[in-house]
């Protein structure tokens, strides 16, 4: 499993619109390697399981890119200019890919960003002096005439994943495999969702804040579990069935994206036996009709991201 996937560069390229009447449609965003040689790719697949669709994707992008709830802004985190995954940074973009900016840069590499509700605020992991989950504020660097704290706050102490609740008064994270909620203020001791279980990855908020997903290590296989966001009925959607992480609620609360290598995937795709397929399925909240998104049997997927809502793609 890949812990911080943001590490790996991969580029998002504009794609070719001419002549092409923009459309709405619901899609997510993945990065892969495929075949022999791990090239690396990005494309945008639709959430029906038909394939892959063309999307007017900004360009001088890398890393796994969030958009801010107004949509006008991507924050990503990517290697550094020196190129050292362990260096890696936190950029800032408008949502065409231009006004590329570095935001925070810590010596052991910062990760994981995630906007706060309002858009005026994110979280993100650093390997600092003090590693662990930080807050900042991102109004001086969307508008720099503002007056206002551009220092990293200090949250708590975790490894990775920091996630919002949809109120912006508390954020979910992982702490040496488990699963912690914590107020945004920093009040209050963390409440462990995952005190049963251990290796625990991948917390996200649903967008009505009533529950929240992770992924855990079962033996031999990830499973991903459900939970209520004061940590009651604990529930195991996938039941079994492959390994699958980093469950991702999508835009309106009612289906579940995730990694998966169900269904005959895991085979060797890679120079080692550690690059093995793997796909992106989707399934109900309650974990039934589960659907393959994306449909290649070469391909490793190292991260995706759901498309903000009426995001435009390019129609023939």
């Amino acid at each position: 499993m890949i812990k911080h996937s943001s590490l790996l560069l991969v580029a998002i390229v504009l794609v070719a619109c001419a002549n092409r009447a923009p459309v709405n449609t619901e899609g997510i965003v993945l990065g892969v390697i495929r075949t022999w040689m791990n090239i690396p790719d990005t494309y945008v697949i639709d959430t029906k399981g038909s394939g892959s669709i063309d999307a007017q994707l900004p360009g001088n992008l890398d890393g796994i890119p969030e958009w801010s709830p107004d949509g006008k802004w991507i924050i990503s985190s990517s290697q550094y200019e020196v190129g050292r995954p362990e260096d890696s940074a936190i950029y800032l973009s408008r949502s065409d890919g231009s006004q590329r900016q570095v935001v925070i840069h810590n010596t052991g590499g910062s990760f994981d960003p995630s906007w706060s509700p309002d858009g005026t605020r994110i979280t993100y992991y650093a390997r600092d002096n003090q590693p662990g989950i930080y807050l900042l504020d991102m109004q001086c660097f969307e508008s720099p005439e503002k007056k206002c704290n551009s220092s990293p706050i200090f949250l708590a102490s975790g490894d990775s994943s920091p996630d919002w609740s949809p109120d912006g008064k508390k954020i979910v994270y992982e702490k040496k495999g488990n699963i912690f909620v914590i107020n945004s203020d920093g009040g209050k001791q963390p409440l462990n969702l995952s005190s049963d279980m251990k290796y625990c990855y991948d917390p996200n908020w649903s967008p009505d804040g009533k529950r929240i997903l992770f992924s855990c290590f079962q033996t031999d296989h990830h499973d991903i579990f459900v939970v209520k966001a004061d940590g009651s009925e604990l529930i195991n959607l996938t039941r079994g069935v492959g390994s699958n992480t980093k469950p991702s609620w999508s835009p309106d609360g009612n289906k579940i994206a995730f990694i998966s290598n169900r269904g005959g995937l895991g085979q060797i795709i890679g120079i080692d036996d550690t690059v093995r397929s793997n796909a992106i399925f989707v399934m109900d909240y309650d974990g039934n009709n589960v659907v393959r998104l994306s449909l290649r049997d070469d391909e490793r997927v190292l991260w995706f991201t759901w498309l903000p809502r009426n995001f435009s793609v390019a129609s023939p």
